[in-house]
């Protein structure tokens, strides 16, 4: 087949198409150079997009896992509802930042924001089911929505603030680094049509959970591009060696030991008052209390500080979370 008869084939899969009067030079199936319209053609980068391996992913996948274990029980007690999220829903992925804005269901809420230290924006993604009952609960009610879906108002976007901001630091807590992460929120967004934090074909980090509030169950997620997240793993070691394993001595347990009962308290340092103040307290008295003491969990195993702790909901039972075990010198 000559170069002249392509030619119509070419004109005929044209039709359809807007034209747009800008000839490209192309190579067709037999190698020969052709001048088509703009329009007919299609970039398409064969490139891995993924910037992590499976390994690095994998261990991200974990800490996510614990991210989001820490995550529910703050939630839960801030908004004082029943809040759950399985861990096998927790998915981590490395895609081209097109593929992200894809997976972003219309009409939804974007948190646009950006982190000290680190170089570019991410965005956080909630449904607006979930953006309309947290709103919802924050202003009195039950957390429950009886309406069709719609964009959260601008009254409801300022108290759906306090809780991205909650996400947002709980997810840059995860990586130790000095200084802290400090993330804002610098916009807010219904779709991905005018979201321009990065190119089509940027690689970009995923994290994506199915979050359950009450009877509600729908997903949440953050995407980062590549410049944000490079920094993250090479400066935490989730992209390099792993640390080697210590072996600890075998610990022996006795059958006696099963029937003692040990008594476990938590609590919380509020804060200091004058005895003037103690004498004047009387029941229906309010005592402020700072919301990050929910971090501040201090754990007692008979009477002895043992561990620092988060204090959470867990399948309708006050519970706490073991973060780091208080050090004794």
């Amino acid at each position: 087949m000559t170069e002249t008869a392509d030619e119509p084939q070419v004109e005929d899969l044209a039709t359809p198409v807007k034209a747009t009067g800008q000839m490209v030079s192309v190579i067709n199936a037999e190698g020969h150079s052709t001048q088509v319209d703009s329009s007919l053609v299609t970039s398409f980068n064969f490139r891995q997009p993924g910037f992590l391996s499976q390994k690095d992913t994998t261990q991200l996948q974990v800490l996510h896992q614990k991210y989001v274990a820490s995550l529910v029980a703050k939630l839960a007690t801030y908004l004082r509802m029943d809040i759950t999220c399985e861990k096998s829903s927790v998915k981590c992925s490395s895609v081209p930042f097109r593929l992200f804005c894809d997976s972003v269901q219309q009409p939804s809420h974007l948190s646009v924001f950006q982190v000290s230290g680190l170089d570019g924006a991410g965005v956080l993604d909630m449904r607006p089911l979930t953006s309309i009952a947290i709103a919802n609960r924050l202003l009195g009610g039950q957390g429950l929505v009886n309406e069709p879906e719609r964009a959260p108002t601008e009254i409801e976007i300022a108290l759906l603030d306090d809780v991205a901001m909650m996400i947002l630091r709980e997810w840059c807590s995860m990586f130790e680094r000095t200084p802290a992460l400090k993330p804002s929120i610098v916009g807010h967004e219904s779709g991905c049509r005018f979201l321009q934090i990065a190119s089509d074909e940027t690689p970009c980090f995923v994290f994506r959970a199915e979050i359950a509030l009450g009877e509600l169950k729908e997903y949440i997620q953050i995407g980062l591009p590549f410049s944000m997240m490079d920094g993250l793993t090479q400066e935490t070691g989730v992209a390099g060696k792993t640390a080697p394993e210590i072996k600890q001595k075998p610990m022996h347990w006795r059958s006696p030991y099963a029937a003692i009962e040990v008594p476990i308290v938590a609590e919380w340092d509020v804060r200091l008052i004058t005895l003037g103040e103690a004498a004047a307290l009387a029941p229906g008295d309010l005592i402020h209390v700072p919301q990050d003491l929910i971090d501040q969990t201090r754990l007692k195993v008979s009477e002895t500080e043992e561990f620092f702790g988060t204090i959470g909901v867990e399948e309708g039972r006050l519970a706490v979370h073991l973060n780091e075990r208080i050090s004794k010198e």
